[in-house]
């Protein structure tokens, strides 16, 4: 993910492409697809802060809504969990798409057309110079580093649902795995015929008990 960051870094500040301050546009108007791979990270932070349980009733209470980390409205907002943000969120409106010929083409933000068309146009150029992150190269370069079957788009309160879910079975897995090492051994059995380790050095096996009466 730095490596990425830093590709859009280099881009902004070659071009000048930014987000007008406190826009939320992109997140309030748009319900992106994302992997459950791509939330795994973002998951497994929030379980680690506790937020797991309440997040994952909110996930579930509305897959197919508005991202439930954004905070805001239509015009401002800002996302809660910005620096574990997906791949698809890291790269709207700063990344380029390939056509049936292999040309890529930015693929800009509205906004950023609406605000600066400039620094969109220089964007633009260098997306035909290939000097732009593909949203495609990107995307199959992060389910490659996670597991297949997890791969497949989801709206995204529907794969951070299941990506807390999965986060959680760890957590609890793990906790119950270090209640596990800590728990006290039991002392084995005492064979009839061993010296009591109470009695002294060669004191001899302890007398039997006599047999109870029928």
């Amino acid at each position: 993910m730095r490596q990425v960051d830093e590709a859009l870094t280099a881009l902004a500040h070659a071009t000048g492409l930014a987000c007008p301050p406190g826009c939320g546009a992109c997140c309030a108007n748009d319900k992106p697809r994302v992997s459950v791979n791509d939330v795994m990270p973002l998951a497994a932070s929030l379980v680690a802060r506790g937020l797991g349980e309440s997040m994952l009733a909110r996930a579930a209470a509305d897959p197919a809504g508005i991202c439930i980390a954004y905070a805001g409205d239509a015009v401002h907002g800002r996302c809660t969990e910005y620096a574990l943000r997906p791949a698809l969120c890291r790269l709207f409106g700063f990344a380029a798409v390939r056509d049936k010929h292999g040309q890529t083409a930015l693929a800009a933000c509205r906004v950023h057309k609406r605000t600066d068309p400039d620094a969109v146009a220089r964007a633009q150029r260098a997306a035909a110079e290939g000097r732009v992150l593909v949203f495609s190269d990107v995307q199959r370069t992060f389910d490659g580093l996670g597991r297949p079957e997890l791969a497949e788009p989801l709206p995204i309160n529907e794969a951070l649902a299941n990506a807390l879910e999965r986060a959680l079975l760890q957590a609890d897995y793990a906790a119950l795995e270090a209640r596990s090492a800590l728990a006290p051994v039991a002392p084995a059995a005492a064979n009839d015929d061993d010296e009591d380790p109470r009695e002294p050095e060669g004191s001899g096996p302890r007398p039997r008990l006599p047999p109870l009466a029928a």
